[in-house]
């Protein structure tokens, strides 16, 4: 199994036993058919809860999703998911079957009304909401390089910034941060920020003022870390707390990032 997909079995994992443990599952299905291109065979949708953020934007830090389908030979998908309100957003890898954000090539598409205004889809409990064709999808082709710390933040959201560097104190380009809330930052993170640039700055943007915690990691991925990927956490082996602001930035929160070291007994 590649990499992709066993990050893809433990996005659905978390999924899957937060609804059996609610016991509040319904569907959401459809197909992804843009015009012009025909079935979209293993693409990813992506849903997001309407009610613990907002919805996915181009070119911004990027909430992590609340349940992840692939798409069939035919275009079709079926969404397990708690009764609620979501987004939707699709993607298809040009090349290679990597997670993460977007990158060019890509074929990508935000699920939008004719005015642009995101389209809401409602879950309820026990049954299956059929919402038909998803035709958005275009070429992904980035706007801007990298995400870095001197990137506007989105009105209305509170930011984190900081540097990521190695142990030689040169800054880390090509890596993420990944937002949590609880301080083991263990489980699925709540906002993951774009990769780094040459400069190793980043923005993390949250939703919510509160506490958070964040770490940083090379590329992107799922799950715990493996022993010798490279990863940091703000506060070092203890993951410091960090307080934010309603539409403000905290500023200053640098992360050294070192080979892993899997301390857990045999």
């Amino acid at each position: 199994m590649s990499r992709y997909l066993t990050v893809l079995c433990i996005i659905l994992l978390w999924t899957s036993a937060a609804i059996a443990d609610e016991n509040i599952s319904g569907h959401l299905s459809g197909a992804w058919i843009p015009q012009n291109i025909g079935p979209v065979s293993g693409g990813v949708i992506y849903a997001f809860d309407a009610n613990a953020g907002p919805p996915p934007q181009r070119d911004r830090s990027r909430r992590v999703p609340d349940a992840i389908a692939v798409t069939d030979d035919k275009g079709k998908f079926s969404l397990e998911l708690a009764e609620g309100t979501y987004y939707l957003s699709t993607r298809k890898r040009y090349a290679g079957n990597t997670p993460g954000p977007p990158q060019d090539g890509d074929l990508y598409g935000l699920s939008r009304d004719k005015t642009g205004k995101p389209i809401t889809y409602t879950v309820k409990r026990g049954k299956t909401n059929d919402i038909g064709i998803l035709r958005r999808a275009s070429v992904y082709k980035s706007r801007t390089r990298t995400m870095s710390a001197n990137t506007a933040a989105t009105a209305g959201m509170a930011s984190i910034t900081g540097t990521l560097k190695a142990l030689d104190g040169t800054p880390l380009a090509g890596a993420v941060v990944q937002v949590y809330a609880n301080q083991g930052v263990t489980g699925r993170p709540i906002y993951v920020s774009h990769k780094t640039g040459k400069d190793g700055k980043y923005r993390v943007q949250v939703n919510e003022e509160g506490t958070y915690f964040v770490t940083a990691r090379a590329g992107y991925g799922g799950g715990r870390p493996q022993a010798g990927d490279l990863y940091g956490i703000y506060g070092g082996d203890a993951a410091q707390p960090i307080t934010v602001k309603k539409q403000s930035e905290t500023k200053g929160i640098d992360i050294q990032v070192g080979k892993f070291v899997d301390r857990r007994p045999n």
